[in-house]
């Protein structure tokens, strides 16, 4: 082996070569730095996806809820509670009112999801601190206090200790049968940013507020964190078939799971893509083997005259086209590490240097491509296209081994 490696590698620094045959060789290690590069970046964006979603959307969003259809809320709240806490797979309940309203200060409007929260029971299903500038508990040191989401805020222009008008719709009836809208003023005890389009729809008040706001008799839902995530559904509707009330029940995967599949979806078509992009790549070094067998045969006559077997012409060539596809792996790798380090500093300073986002926010979960490199990415990558070196290089080698020393010796 150490012999045919050292054959192979003077036959790759051989100088004989033509023009075209470089040109060949060159074109197929381009092709193969750029389809490794282009999957190390791709697989590198899907990983960072997959990465901020769990890190920043599924932080703030329970991983099930199960939401009573009684307008008074759960007739036993903590029958229901106990009840879904005790059903496998489940980490921690949270009871929680849902207010349908909108915030509203002089001539802006912005709608949103009122979540009145028990704060310490809340924080054991939901990371709300981590994108919180204040601490959650603040809810609970006076009346009418809301946490706001930034981009709320920034619609309605106000900063921490301003007033504005929470409007909702009462429970209670009016005298021709219609609800009617009331209003409350509310304190900003602070905000919470996450990058995304969560900033737009969510505010936090506590639960003895939201009752009071609500007129409801109970929590109107509960937020459920379970241990596997990948089955939330499953869990949470072992955990609502359980229970006596009239609800209907929902799980992340099915408000953010779409978003999840879609990342896994490109993941494996760019997979497949780029792997056929190195595979195409490969084809050039079937042609450039070819070339230098049609060149070398002279000396592949002389080796096999001196006694070299067949097996070792094979090796030598099979390792020329492992070598050279070792060669565009290893470049390819180098710049994709590079560009897949760098590429969510510059996506996120695209606003700032040329005026817009790379990624509207209120459509993605963030306004930057995130990159999180991979060594496993990176190990596949390379592999595959060593193996695809070593497939390419089979026929040009058979071609090698079958030369007849008499014909080209002319003996």
């Amino acid at each position: 082996m150490s012999f045919s490696l050292t054959l192979a590698l003077r036959f790759l620094k051989s100088k004989r070569f033509g023009p075209l045959a470089r040109f060949i060789s060159m074109a197929s290690t381009m092709g193969i730095c750029t389809g490794v590069c282009a999957l190390i970046i791709g697989l590198s964006a899907m990983n960072g996806f997959e990465y901020e979603l769990h890190n920043r959307v599924l932080s703030l969003v329970p991983g099930g809820e199960i939401k009573t259809n009684n307008y008074e809320g759960f007739r036993d709240l903590k029958s229901v509670i106990d009840t879904v806490a005790s059903t496998p797979g489940v980490e921690a309940v949270s009871p929680v009112i849902e207010i349908n309203g909108a915030f509203s200060l002089g001539t802006s409007f912005s709608p949103a999801l009122i979540l009145g929260i028990d704060t310490l029971q809340e924080k054991r299903v939901i990371a709300i601190d981590r994108f919180m500038d204040c601490h959650a508990e603040i809810l609970n040191t006076e009346d009418n206090l809301v946490i706001l989401g930034y981009a709320i805020a920034k619609k309605l222009n106000v900063k921490k200790g301003d007033s504005v008008n929470l409007s909702v719709i009462s429970t209670q009836m009016s005298n021709d049968g219609l609800s009617r809208m009331t209003m409350h003023p509310l304190k900003v005890a602070g905000f919470f940013k996450t990058g995304g389009n969560l900033d737009g729809n969510f505010a936090f008040i506590s639960l003895n507020q939201a009752l009071k706001l609500s007129q409801l008799k109970n929590a109107n839902a509960v937020h459920i964190k379970v241990k596997d995530m990948l089955a939330a559904d499953a869990i949470v509707s072992r955990a609502d078939s359980e229970l006596d009330e009239n609800t209907e029940s929902s799980s992340w995967l099915r408000t953010q799971g779409k978003l999840y599949n879609d990342i896994n979806m490109i993941r494996g078509i760019m997979y497949i893509a780029m792997i056929l992009v190195i595979a195409v790549a490969c084809f050039n070094i079937v042609s450039n083997l070819m070339m230098a067998v049609s060149e070398k045969r002279h000396e592949i006559a002389i080796l096999l005259t001196m006694g070299a077997n067949r097996s070792l012409i094979r090796k030598a060539f099979t390792l020329m086209g492992i070598l050279s596809a070792l060669k565009g792996a290893g470049s390819g790798v180098l710049a994709g590490c590079i560009i897949a380090s760098v590429t969510p500093y510059v996506t996120s300073h695209f606003k700032a240097w040329f005026g817009f986002d790379l990624l509207n926010e209120n459509i993605y979960f963030i306004n930057y491509v995130p990159s999180v490199l991979d060594v496993t990415d990176v190990l596949i990558v390379i592999s595959c296209a060593l193996l695809m070196g070593a497939l390419a290089s089979i026929y040009p080698a058979h071609k090698a081994a079958k030369i007849n020393p008499a014909n080209e010796l002319n003996l």
